[in-house]
């Protein structure tokens, strides 16, 4: 407005040498221009303010992460950066600086873990969140779907195996034996061998064994006789997936090993199975065992094989 009022006055000084129509005009257009530029708004500066604030899971254990997610606005005119810093229960644990543009929202994401059990609270700026950490001790566990009573022992097949696939209970899952309720059948089964394998669920080998087949107890052929529970020690195997245990026999139906089979819950984990990893394929179990056996029905096949070992668990 200053400048157009020395606009002004200089032409009221020519006010002598300029015709009164132009100088109309000339003084109607400076006005324009003054009120135009009196009009526009003034950009304002960067403001931000914190929408949302969540963590996920809202529960772990101890020494576990949890992502914590934050999204920002810029409430101003102007891009700007805000540095978001992150505090657990008060004490700074995090710090980034992001770059907002006017009237949008980022989104900024941090790692957090305490290995102190407790309840903590999250805050950026006004915003909160609570995280529950939760004690936890190294256990022990076995995994099994059968309730130790073997119904029958069943074999394989002359090219085939049992695979069994399991969930660990937390992650990582060290996996330390594999135990197999089983037994030798029939004639003619000296020097032969078996594999014991670990697999994932793609069926690539993680661990493999070659044992003698007289690992097993000899249970002869007829008539039944009741099989018999037998570990393998696994070195220490790590795992952060589901994974299955994979036995192929490699024998014949007379003179082989014979695997427990329980029907005590509906089975969703366990197969016959054809091949060596990682080139193996399922075999339909009503098509390989008589229609006129109760096991022929896959439902109510469970393999007597079980995984231990050990995972950090929460404190019972």
């Amino acid at each position: 407005m200053q400048q157009g009022g020395c606009i002004i006055l200089a032409l009221l000084q020519m006010f002598g040498r300029i015709k009164t129509p132009i100088f109309v005009s000339l003084i109607l257009l400076v006005t324009a221009i003054c009120l135009t530029c009196s009009q526009q708004p003034q950009m304002q500066p960067a403001s931000f303010q914190v929408v949302s604030l969540g963590v996920t899971p809202e529960q772990v254990l101890a020494g576990e992460e949890a992502a914590v997610i934050a999204q920002v606005t810029n409430t101003g005119g102007l891009p700007g950066n805000f540095t978001a810093e992150l505090t657990m229960n008060g004490e700074k644990v995090a710090a980034r600086t992001i770059t907002i543009q006017p009237e949008k929202i980022a989104k900024v994401t941090f790692n957090v873990s305490r290995d102190k059990p407790g309840i903590y609270k999250i805050q950026l700026d006004s915003a909160s969140t609570i995280l529950t950490v939760t004690a936890v001790e190294e256990r022990d566990i076995e995994l099994k779907y059968d309730s130790g009573v073997s119904q029958d022992a069943l074999w394989a097949g002359y090219n085939n195996g049992f695979l069994i696939h399991f969930s660990p209970p937390a992650k990582p899952f060290i996996l330390k034996k594999v135990s197999i309720c089983g037994g030798i059948y029939g004639v003619a089964w000296e020097g032969k061998t078996f594999e014991l394998s670990v697999l994932d669920m793609f069926n690539t080998p993680l661990y493999k064994q070659v044992y003698a087949i007289a690992k097993f107890p000899v249970k002869g052929a007829f008539p039944y006789q009741e099989p018999s529970w037998v570990d393998f020690d696994i070195p220490p195997l790590p795992l952060e997936n589901d994974f299955q245990v994979y036995l192929f026999t490699g024998t014949g139906m007379h003179k082989g090993i014979h695997v427990g089979v329980d029907d005590s819950i509906i089975n969703e984990h366990s197969d016959l199975a054809s091949g060596r990893p990682p080139n193996i394929s399922p075999v339909d179990i009503d098509t390989f065992y008589n229609s006129t056996f109760w096991y022929s029905d896959r439902s109510k096949v469970n393999w007597m094989i079980r995984a231990t070992g050990s995972a950090r668990m929460p404190v019972e």
